[in-house]
């Protein structure tokens, strides 16, 4: 099991192999639960919680 930490949303976007416009676009109808995980809007890193939820949503492999 990958062990989680805080990333800018292009890191998470380059690890998923999509632009960060993309990756935006994939979060839109999360955003709710995103806010809940401590993700504030315009938020520049994502924490642990929240890259865990998105990681296992898009089966994004991060090792």
């Amino acid at each position: 099991m990958a062990k989680y930490k805080a990333m800018t949303h292009t890191q998470l976007a380059d690890c998923a192999g999509v632009s960060r416009r993309t990756l935006y676009k994939w979060l839109h109808p999360y955003e709710d639960k995103l806010r809940k995980l401590g993700v504030q809007p315009n938020a520049k890193v994502i924490p642990p919680k929240a890259v865990r939820f998105i990681c296992e949503t898009f089966t994004i492999d991060i090792d």
